[in-house]
């Protein structure tokens, strides 16, 4: 509203921050490698909450372009750091905390939602509210960091002469893997922005309604998540990434019917389904044969981050041609992919080493 910007100009503002994540990639990995997990999630954390202010003050449409890209960058620095540092403490102490740790991350979408929507009543000026966010983010770190500072086991492999290639990324696992992440991101990303509008305008629910669907989504995401390491240390990774695709595709089929009360649940098995697959796709990305733990966890975040940014956009398209149900129809179908690719590589994997 302030740029005086159409749906269009938004729609190619956003997609800056799907470019940014995706041109991280290379860099991200290289970092890294160079800098240790521990530092790059303190840098991460901290230019991209310093980007996210950059949103609030632009002046222009492709000032808006620059800092969204910017906010894409870091914030793909962010997940590659933050993951690294998951996976380093998994390995060194023995335990399963990916999955808990992205129900963390769902979990602070809840508290965004609803407090953060009471804020942004309570305080009335977007720029201070986001200042006192991102004050907030800055000095838990300077009270926590020394906690994770000191993970840097990426940069010993290089002190011990292992040297950091993305030639085990050639590998079919890691690509079917990528295809199962960026599947699911796609479409989460396209929930967290569409759905409401899907319950608004396609099944047709009234407006104190509307919320539910990504409520509900959000909720469910973050009960899984937070249950996810238990059925995987008990199931094992591929048993519960095909499971959550079939549940997450039977979610799908509910929403189709695009009736307020089933589209709904719909969304509920949809959160559920997806909930353990990204944080397994993380953790078998940095235990694959032949492939460095910092190419792997690089290269799966930014195709994941990519996924998540460019699902909003590409659904927005969609829609505008075709309508949203058409819209979540392909979603739908990006799923049914996705199932397809993850037990074909499960078998393979089953069959021999990778």
């Amino acid at each position: 509203d302030k740029l005086g910007m159409s749906k269009g100009e938004l729609g190619i503002a956003l997609l800056f921050s799907a470019i940014g994540a995706l041109f991280s990639l290379p860099f991200g990995k290289m970092l890294v490698s160079k800098l240790g997990e521990g530092k790059l999630a303190l840098i991460g954390t901290v230019l991209n909450t310093l980007a996210i202010t950059l949103n609030f003050v632009a002046g222009s449409f492709y000032f808006l372009c620059f800092s969204l890209f910017l906010w894409g960058v870091f914030g793909s620095f962010l997940q590659i750091g933050i993951n690294s540092v998951v996976s380093s403490m998994e390995k060194e102490e023995d335990i399963s905390i990916m999955s808990s740790c992205h129900g963390f991350f769902s979990l602070g979408g809840i508290i965004a939602s609803g407090i953060g929507t009471m804020l942004m009543i309570l305080i009335g000026n977007p720029l201070l509210h986001i200042l006192i966010m991102v004050s907030i983010v800055i000095l838990l770190q300077v009270v926590f960091a020394s906690s994770y500072l000191k993970l840097n086991k990426e940069r010993k492999h290089i002190e011990h002469g292992s040297h950091f290639s993305f030639k085990g990324l050639k590998k079919p696992i890691i690509w079917g893997l990528a295809i199962v992440a960026v599947s699911v991101m796609v479409s989460e990303g396209a929930i967290a922005d569409w759905s409401a509008l899907y319950l608004r305008d396609v099944a047709l629910t009234g407006n104190n309604l509307v919320g539910l669907g990504y409520a509900g989504f959000s909720v469910t995401m973050t009960l899984g998540r937070f249950l996810g390491d238990y059925f995987s240390r008990r199931f094992g990774a591929w048993q519960i990434i095909v499971s959550g695709l079939l549940i997450s595709l039977a979610g799908f089929f509910l929403v189709l019917t695009a009736h307020p009360i089933v589209t709904i649940t719909g969304f509920l098995f949809i959160g559920l389904g997806f909930s353990v697959i990204v944080p397994e796709v993380y953790r078998l990305s940095t235990n694959i044969e032949g492939v460095d733990p910092s190419s792997g966890i690089a290269f799966m975040a930014g195709a994941g981050y990519f996924g998540f940014l460019a699902g909003p956009v590409s659904l927005g398209a969609i829609a505008e041609k075709s309508g949203l149900r058409i819209s979540f129809m392909v979603l739908s179908l990006l799923i049914v992919f996705g199932t397809v690719v993850a037990s074909l590589i499960r078998r393979a994997y089953r069959l021999k080493s990778v």
